[in-house]
């Protein structure tokens, strides 16, 4: 139980996996901390700058929350003797619960300045979430855990989104009742369990637009950091499965800013908007465009990255008077 933690502190701004992903397009990400039962926060960074200071665009977006689940199945591991040895669901969500009870004590206590409440890093970190201003990001694939965490949300008073959301066009009406939108975290994902279509992950965006719930489209689940940059593919894979382009487009733009919270910032091209954007030579949802430009806040960014540093070089090795080609040696 983490409250506490900032992921943006730990961005390496001299990684290559920045300057890979946005040579496909990617400009800005959510970065966010794992493990636990709370992890901790995340934060809306555009992918350049010369320190993690520089690259924050909201410093505090959401609190990471693993939603604990009561069943094994789907992409979940096997309990271990050590799961065993830990907090039942249960028992986990009641811990939340006597958490976020304490810290709204806390924030009683520290607002009256002669009870001489000591200084709590934890309980401190959890104030704008209980008083309703910062939401809790909740991963929960399966329709039991979606509506215990919705349940929980409405019980405490706390904003909600949903992560995950395998099965969130099952309780669309719930979700839409209380204004709960859901983060798609990955069109490439395998069915969950055995009797669902093999389609059923690449159409959750279609379905849910149907459905008429607030959703954006992550790669998060399948790609990891490394792969980030396969973003507008997944929502190309979308469109293939029934999502309308335009929406697909929206979901990996202007509706990850709304609900992430910066859509005056990012997402959209406007008037009086940052000015972070891509030029592209065609459909930036197909896998055979390419970026020709990229901005960030109006700065033209460099599109050069290790990959195409290895292309140049190997060109060149290529090329050289008397190379024979791989697969030419033995002939």
């Amino acid at each position: 139980v983490n409250p506490n933690v900032r992921a943006q502190v730990a961005v390496n701004p001299d990684s290559e996996i920045i300057a890979v992903t946005r040579a496909d397009g990617v400009l800005v990400a959510l970065t966010a901390p794992s493990g636990g039962l709370i992890s901790g926060k995340s934060a809306v960074i555009q992918l350049d700058g010369w320190t993690w200071e520089d690259m924050t665009l909201l410093p505090d977006s959401a609190l990471h929350v693993n939603w604990p689940s009561a069943t094994t199945g789907g992409r979940r591991r096997r309990a271990t003797a050590a799961d065993e040895s830990g907090p039942k669901p249960g028992e986990a969500v009641q811990q939340m619960r006597d958490l976020f009870e304490r810290a709204r004590n806390y924030s009683r206590l520290r607002e009256d300045t002669s009870s001489g409440q000591p200084f709590d890093l934890r309980l401190e970190s959890l104030g704008d979430v209980v008083h309703g201003k910062l939401p809790l990001m909740v991963r929960a694939d399966q329709l039991a855990d979606i509506q215990a965490a919705v349940a929980f949300a409405v019980e405490q008073k706390v904003k909600l989104i949903v992560l995950g959301g395998y099965d969130a066009p099952l309780c669309a009406g719930l979700l839409k009742q209380h204004g709960i939108p859901v983060v798609v975290s990955s069109v490439y994902r395998n069915p969950m369990r055995r009797g669902d279509p093999d389609d059923h992950a690449y159409s959750l965006p279609a379905r849910l637009h149907e459905a008429g719930v607030q959703f954006c489209i992550s790669s998060s689940d399948r790609s990891n950091t490394w792969n980030t940059r396969t973003l507008p593919f997944h929502a190309g894979t979308a469109v293939a499965f029934g999502l309308p382009a335009e929406e697909a487009l929206r979901a990996i733009t202007i509706y990850p800013a709304q609900i992430l919270n910066v859509a005056d910032r990012v997402g959209s091209i406007a008037e009086g908007m940052d000015a972070t954007l891509i030029i592209t030579d065609g459909d930036p949802l197909d896998t055979r465009t390419r970026i020709e430009a990229a901005y960030i806040q109006g700065r033209t960014v460099d599109l050069s990255s290790r990959h195409t540093r290895l292309y140049e070089k190997y060109k060149q090795k290529y090329s050289q008077p008397g190379h024979i080609p791989p697969g030419q040696q033995d002939q």
